[in-house]
């Protein structure tokens, strides 16, 4: 769909997708952030086929529907592109030491006692509710699309079934495309039987130097084709000053980002957009000015560095650099338990702006893996994300976005994923789920919360969240561990 121009951009007059677009199945009101600002009296309505059907001024609204009113602020959905969902079940681990590197923790007897063996034996039997157990605190700290749940693959098919519904899977299940990515001719491989499988818009590599090189090779062919639209790649996780880290992204800009040229006496930056590296704590100035060459962005978890390094990437070099940084949690052992709560530390223990760190969870990180068509913004034609934060917004004050970056789990009073509410308070989401709907109470920071079951792997399998929550809680208490609450920090 295509949108009108300056006038709607400006939202100086009621926007929509123009003729040819659907009846808003329903409407919401009230304050949001849109690209041109805050929009203090807004109206939001959602088409029947899940996306924004217009947006503009409440008093030239024309909406088919009533519209819900709500308290607070509307925001485009927190889209999480680094997080480790099926660990977040663990409770928090205080190692009560700093390490150099990954390589260390994940080598360490503590590591492996308190989460690696645990998480591992408890999988064969409890991995689909430990997605669904995720995903649900996942939307409790305001975030619509996530990134690390469970992989399909020939031995495990029904992990399709269990992220199904609540947030928006953009490595296995989007719901942005009408049929799988097929292999591209255009892009050569080496061996015959190198891996082609692409599952969705976004690949999540952990570790991308543990690749095949035909694999990586025809990741990025895939990335330049757009068969592939974004790719995440973990890379020099470690202390500032540890060498081993940041040989890391030495191999990775010699392999990937730099293309020698005879006669020249320096390689030539090569284009990877799409491309995004998760942590770089140990990236130097000059490394930044080259993501930025090859248009390479950066996905910033500040909580877990400090945690685990005592320290984070140098995010002033980053922005200095002009790198587009999206911000991320990682995972609730020592990262933090949501989009929401890692904003609040970036703007608690780094001085970030509100503003900017909204933009950090919302239109750059659609921008860094290419999916700006699809969310990200408040924007007819896009999909209807978005979160409702119950805080006191004064689009008349000099920084009105601070209350956002202060609220906590107990303030998400409302989440829609593709126009359906999967979360938020108990009254609202009663108004807003239709008959028939399958849902759970719980109690998320003293706040009673609901959540829309109906279509995900619980409804599946006919498991309320009481029945995942006390699955779980067996599987880990025989493991010498518990189940982790949803945190407020």
């Amino acid at each position: 769909m295509r949108l009108h121009s300056l006038a709607c951009a400006a939202l100086s007059v009621w926007c929509s997708t123009g003729a040819s677009a659907l009846a808003a199945d329903w409407s919401i009101a009230g304050a949001m952030v849109t690209p041109s600002g805050i929009l203090a009296d807004g109206t939001l309505s959602i088409s029947s086929d899940g996306k924004i059907a217009s947006v503009g001024p409440s008093a030239s609204a024309q909406p088919t529907t009533s519209p819900v009113k709500v308290s607070g602020i509307i925001l485009p959905g927190f889209i999480d592109l680094h997080d480790h969902l099926t660990w977040n079940i663990q409770p928090r681990w205080l190692p009560g030491r700093k390490f150099n590197n990954r390589y260390e923790w994940q080598d360490s007897a503590e590591y492996d006692r308190l989460l690696n063996n645990p998480h591992y034996a408890a999988m064969p039997t409890v991995a689909c509710e430990a997605e669904i157990y995720a995903e649900i605190k996942a939307l409790a700290g305001g975030a619509t699309s996530v990134l690390g749940g469970l992989l399909s693959s020939d031995k495990t098919s029904e992990n399709h079934k269990c992220v199904a519904g609540l947030a928006r899977n953009l490595d296995t299940d989007s719901g942005f495309l009408q049929q799988q990515p097929v292999f591209d001719d255009k892009c050569p491989t080496v061996r015959p039987d190198t891996d082609r499988k692409i599952l969705d818009v976004v690949d999540n590599e952990v570790f991308p130097l543990e690749l095949t090189h035909e694999r990586f090779e025809y990741l990025l062919c895939a990335l330049d084709h757009k068969t592939l639209r974004g790719m995440v790649v973990h890379l020099a996780e470690g202390a500032n000053t540890d060498s081993a880290a940041h040989r890391e992204y030495s191999m990775l800009s010699k392999e990937v980002l730099l293309a020698p040229v005879i006669g020249k006496p320096k390689p030539i930056p090569i284009p990877r957009d799409g491309l995004a590296l998760v942590h770089g704590t140990a990236l130097r100035d000059a490394d930044f000015l080259g993501m930025k060459d090859s248009n390479v962005g950066l996905i910033w978890s500040p909580r877990s560095n400090d945690e685990l390094y005592g320290s984070t990437t140098n995010i002033a070099a980053a922005r200095l650099a002009k790198v587009d940084i999206a911000i991320a949690p990682d995972w609730s052992p020592s990262g933090s338990a949501g989009m929401l709560q890692e904003m609040g530390y970036a703007f608690r223990h780094y001085g970030i702006g509100s503003d900017e760190l909204v933009t950090m969870a919302t239109s750059t990180p659609a921008k860094l893996v290419r999916i700006s068509d699809y969310i990200g913004a408040l924007v007819p034609g896009q999909f209807a994300d978005f979160v409702v934060l119950n805080v006191a917004i004064d689009a008349t004050q000099p920084k009105p976005l601070d209350p956002v970056v202060k609220a906590t789990p107990a303030h998400v009073s409302l989440v829609v994923v593709g126009g359906q509410a999967v979360y938020g308070d108990k009254n609202l989401l009663q108004q807003l789920l239709p008959a028939g709907a399958v849902s759970s109470e719980l109690k998320v920071c003293g706040v009673d919360k609901l959540v829309n079951l109906s279509g995900t792997g619980a409804a599946a399998h006919g498991w309320t969240l009481d029945d995942v929550k006390a699955h779980l809680k067996q599987a880990l208490e025989t493991l010498g561990t518990s189940l982790a609450d949803i945190e407020c920090d």
